[in-house]
């Protein structure tokens, strides 16, 4: 008999081994975390800006809407960002990584919160892209102007596309329960990540837009899948036994998603900057400064990627979730970051001869062969490039338009013009500081064109077949 009696003997057991994870399973994320990670990101995003050359105002030299909105627009749409990803990562979490369960079940709970950030977030930068581009503020847009953007651009038209599909994810993502209404939520989120991509931009060469469309697509849907998968794990992955099953299963999307996302990064890049000599003459701009901190983002997140496979997953089998939780915490962190860095990238403008890609604003039909050099044609505002420009001297005729197409048209002045070909072909008014768009012949040729206000005001639209 052990001497001391039961005092003794409950002396003797062996103590279980304190856990490395806080109760309840919960990341010990507070409100300021929260907070200063925000604020870093932002300002992430607002660096990137200024070392591409995207930042406010962008060089278009005409007046703005104010510092506010110019600074606003970029931080939506890393929220967009950040809630798309969300979106789609707890929703695959559901599908995926642990179907049939209660964490699905919260998944979905929390999918139709990040959808409707998500929604909210395109409307208000739509809002916002339109302002920046007329110049006003939201509050003194005409509905003119967004009309137009909504209904006669790519941009426009993907956004009422992504708003309708996330009004169906709010809606749906609440009442779903089974295994297969998640794949179906799943796809609808992939599809309001693909319209913009789709319909954002056109191309003049069918089979460069084909492969640029598909390559840009696959690397939107890896990335998503890949940090929202990670970040809602962390978040919805409570259970050490569930987090052990989910994250088996997710280092296998993840190493697919990886590579994906790595490959399809290269390819963008060679598409936007228009064939190998560009994309290696690109490192010398800030833009291509740029690309260099995407890249390194995305080999540090393979590093991190391989520690957890080979240290932190044997650790999370053998009942001790905590180091792997702060280890995918601070890998999420990367990835957010490298997502702010890829926002600041695509509101930059690609250095000076890149070829333009379909999803990016720039993709005009070049200019013929001798015609002078002039820094306001193809206008860019981010979303859109304008065909017309109106400033306060003269037009400006951004390139040769196809026979039948919609050409927009921007008047940055106070004052109402008009464009009268002089054959008759068209005859458009455009009030001062709105944004329209007019149908262009559908004969090839040159249509001169000048304005009832001023006769000094005259250009030229080129209509090709």
């Amino acid at each position: 008999m052990t001497r001391g009696g039961p005092a003794a003997l409950v002396a003797a057991e062996p103590r279980p081994a304190a856990p490395d994870v806080q109760p309840g399973g919960r990341l010990p994320w507070t409100a300021p975390a929260l907070a200063a990670t925000g604020v870093a990101l932002v300002a992430v995003v607002l660096v990137a800006l200024s070392i591409g050359g995207g930042g406010p105002d962008g060089g278009r030299g005409l007046g703005g809407p104010g510092a506010l909105v110019e600074g606003l627009a970029p931080i939506v749409t890393l929220a967009a960002r950040i809630a798309a990803v969300g979106t789609v990562g707890t929703i695959v979490l559901a599908a995926v990584l642990l179907p049939g369960t209660p964490e699905a079940r919260r998944a979905l709970a929390a999918a139709s919160t990040w959808a409707l950030v998500w929604t909210g977030a395109t409307a208000l930068g739509a809002l916002l892209t339109v302002s920046l581009l007329v110049g006003r503020s939201p509050a003194s847009l005409p509905w003119s102007s967004l009309q137009v953007y909504l209904l006669d651009t790519g941009a426009g038209r993907a956004t009422l596309i992504v708003l309708a599909l996330g009004a169906v994810l709010v809606l749906a993502a609440r009442r779903s329960r089974s295994t297969g209404g998640a794949w179906l939520l799943l796809g609808v989120a992939g599809a309001a990540l693909l319209v913009p991509v789709v319909l954002s931009g056109h191309s003049s060469a069918a089979e460069d837009h084909l492969a640029a469309v598909t390559t840009i697509g696959a690397h939107v849907l890896a990335a998503a899948v890949w940090v929202g998968g990670l970040l809602a794990l962390l978040v919805h992955g409570r259970g050490t036994a569930s987090t052990a099953t989910a994250a088996a299963r997710f280092s296998g999307v993840a190493l697919v998603c990886f590579l994906l996302t790595a490959v399809t990064g290269v390819l963008a890049a060679w598409f936007v900057l228009g064939g190998t000599e560009e994309l290696l003459a690109a490192f010398g701009t800030g833009y291509g400064w740029l690309l260099v901190g995407k890249t390194a983002g995305l080999v540090a997140l393979g590093v991190l990627g391989r520690q957890h496979r080979r240290r932190t997953l044997p650790r999370l089998r053998a009942g001790l979730p905590g180091s792997f939780r702060r280890f995918a915490a601070g890998e999420v962190l990367v990835m957010l970051a490298t997502v702010a860095l890829a926002v600041g990238l695509a509101g930059s403008p690609p250095p000076a001869g890149a070829a333009p890609v379909p999803g990016t604003a720039a993709q005009e039909p070049a200019a013929p062969a001798g015609a002078a050099a002039d820094p306001m044609a193809g206008h860019d505002h981010g979303e859109l490039s304008v065909g017309v420009l109106v400033d306060e001297e003269r037009f400006h005729v951004a390139a040769p338009v196809t026979g039948g197409s919609r050409v927009s048209v921007f008047n940055g002045t106070d004052q109402d013009v008009t464009l009268t070909a002089e054959d008759g072909a068209f005859d458009v008014a455009v009030p001062g500081g709105s944004l329209l768009t007019f149908q262009a012949p559908e004969q090839p040729g040159e249509y001169r064109f000048a304005s009832r206000h001023d006769a000094g005001f005259t250009d030229v639209l080129v209509v090709r077949g």
